[in-house]
């Protein structure tokens, strides 16, 4: 019999229709225009809570066939948590795609990340009419985007006098110092000039001695040096309640990112799971839509990538074989890095079952150095932390992202890798030109009289940076979150290859594949149990007939690029795909010599559709 085949292929990944795939105005220049005037935003100052709110407004009237917003529900205080969903609504339901997930500043004093969160939408929606990247992530893919989760602690540290420490946590009153009164001795502007910095006071035997320029506080190492001496005494504030403390029971209540269940805590996470509405409001979402692959978590600082890790194995090793693993595992890495500087590996082993995820996690965050560039990857936490829920509960491939941190790259002047007061004031006085640094000046306090206050940074400049700063943190995280969702898994038929076998029956070998970095499903959502394998339909023309076949009465070709190989009796067969994985599937079939086809289709909840059809000639 001779056998001739066409293949005809349509992609139905998200079944876009013929209109949805032309771009009206597709940029390909580097140089060129992405739509960034199309909506106007200054990224040079934080907003309050009322401005970024409004922007996520204005965003989903400006562009409404991709945009859509909601409430999530309310904090403590009665603020709304709004989030942003973005996804092209003609290519299908949000829910209808695999998701990412984008949260910022779930500490009230990192509002870098709700800048962060703000920019990937801005920049998903202004681009999509000319960015080919983006028009196919959006056509494919939604994301979820919450800039700020503790609002009113966000609204806080924008909109007042705060140190860079301060507010963190969400506003349960709690009675810190145990005098039956809440909150009563908060950190303060005691002179009105909206910034908070450090007191000092006059002490023949203090520590403490100006710096010969008279702009810094420091460190007598002299005993003998005859100067004027201060004690320092700690932030601005009031002796609000006469105990002879300040600052003692200062707003907050228990820490948010400790709050969630996954290895909760009392000690950090008080009172109870999820006890904060503002936390629970987040996981209450993410429950409801397990479309969510992965999530991003925004905070600061310290510039890390850090990653959700697979529970660890125990390690039956004496301290000796210990040593030389991590010496081998040292030397390694170290050849390996003289080909590519961002190469990442973890000395680090996983449960058995949890392979794939530390390999993708791996391969991930290897990027994510390259993208970022100074940001170091390492493995996450747990104890009640979103992104440890979100892993661990939910199955999710999870990064909390710590921003920013003290700006070395730019104010380390001797290159030894950290900053001196005296670097410092150096960076403020050029990269800043003055802005950022609060010289000594003397105060007359009502608690405690003449004092001494400033030598100190202002707040914007190590936990958060300086108005400067914001773009180039924010463009640089979007596009990593942006490269993690085009690493969404994406199922295809490769190829379909008829080759006869005796008489009037033929082998059909259908290639299946992942070319993402991203499994099909996590290894921890196969743990958890509740998933859907990817499918693979066989469907053809009557007169040719499926047969039923056991791996044993045939053996499938190993010259293949497959690495996985099985066969097929059924109309329906369930596999699943790693990242960068394909798997070979053989069938038998006898068909009666006239002309037919043979149609194959593949289901993945979340690598999307794929169809072939093969149509087989008797000539």
């Amino acid at each position: 019999m001779q056998v001739k085949y066409i293949i005809a292929s349509m992609l139905l990944t998200v079944s876009l229709s013929l209109t949805v795939n032309a771009q009206e105005k597709k940029q390909t220049q580097p140089g060129g225009y992405h739509g960034e005037l199309d909506f106007v935003m200054s990224w040079k100052h934080y907003y309050s809570y009322n401005d970024w709110t409004k922007i996520m407004h204005d965003m989903q009237k400006k562009y409404p066939n991709l945009a859509s917003i909601e409430s999530i529900g309310k904090s403590r205080m009665g603020k709304d948590q709004y989030l942003l969903t973005i996804t092209a609504k003609k290519t299908g339901m949000d829910t209808e795609k695999p998701a990412m997930w984008v949260d910022g500043a779930i500490h009230g004093n990192e509002v870098n990340g709700i800048m962060c969160s703000l920019y990937t939408a801005w920049y998903l929606l202004t681009r999509y009419d000319y960015d080919p990247y983006v028009f196919e992530m959006l056509n494919k893919t939604t994301f979820y985007i919450l800039p700020g989760l503790n609002v009113d602690a966000n609204e806080s540290y924008v909109k007042f006098p705060n140190t860079e420490n301060n507010p963190r946590e969400p506003y349960r009153p709690e009675d810190n110092d145990g005098d039956g009164l809440y909150d009563e001795d908060q950190t303060e502007d005691v002179d009105g000039d909206g910034e908070l910095t450090t007191m000092y006071k006059e002490d023949p035997n203090g520590m403490f001695k100006l710096s010969i320029d008279g702009r810094r506080f420091e460190m007598i190492t002299d005993k003998a040096e005859k100067v004027m001496r201060f004690n320092r005494i700690g932030s601005e504030g009031f002796d609000n309640d006469g105990d002879g403390s300040i600052n003692e029971d200062d707003l907050g209540g228990p820490d948010p990112n400790r709050n969630f269940p996954s290895d909760w805590n009392l000690q950090a996470g008080n009172p109870y799971p999820m006890s904060e509405s503002e936390t629970r409001n987040v996981f209450e979402f993410q429950l409801a839509h397990p479309n969510i692959f992965a999530s991003f978590h925004f905070h600061n600082t310290g510039r890390l990538i850090m990653f959700s890790r697979p529970p660890q194995a125990r390690d039956n090793r004496t301290p000796e074989q210990v040593a030389q693993a991590k010496t081998r595992f040292d030397q390694q890495l170290a050849e390996r890095r003289k080909e590519n500087k961002y190469a990442q590996a973890f000395d680090y082993q996983v449960q058995k079952g949890y392979e794939t995820d530390m390999e993708t996690q791996t391969k991930i965050v290897e990027m994510g150095a390259r993208i970022l560039k100074n940001y170091r990857p390492t493995p996450s936490g747990g104890q009640g932390q979103a992104q440890a829920s979100s892993y661990e509960m939910l199955g999710n491939y999870a990064y909390l992202i710590e921003l920013w941190g003290s700006p070395v790259f730019a104010a380390d002047k001797n290159d030894d890798g950290r900053i001196t007061e005296e670097e410092y004031v150096e960076f403020v006085d050029i990269e800043l030109n003055g802005e950022g640094w609060i010289n000594p000046y003397q105060f007359n306090h009502p608690d405690l009289g003449e004092i001494w206050m400033g030598g100190s940074l202002k707040k914007h400049i190590g936990r958060t940076p300086p108005a400067r700063y914001i773009e180039m943190e924010a463009e640089k995280n979007a596009q990593f979150v942006m490269y993690c969702a085009s690493q969404f898994p994406k199922v295809e038929i490769e190829s379909i290859e008829v080759t006869p076998a005796v008489h009037n029956l033929l082998w059909v070998d259908v290639i299946v594949k992942n070319d993402k970095v991203y499994p099909t499903v996590s290894d921890r959502t196969i743990k958890l149990g509740d998933y859907v394998k990817d499918k693979i339909f066989f469907n053809s023309s009557g007169n040719i007939e499926l047969l039923e076949i056991t791996d044993e009465s045939t053996t499938i070709p190993t010259n293949t690029s497959s690495a996985k190989a099985k066969s097929s009796g059924t109309k329906e067969t369930e596999f699943l795909l790693g990242g960068e994985d394909s798997l070979r599937i053989r069938y038998l079939v006898k068909t009666n010599g006239a002309d037919g086809w043979i149609e194959f289709n593949t289901e993945s909840v979340n690598g999307g559709k794929d169809k072939k059809r093969i149509e087989i000639d008797s000539m």
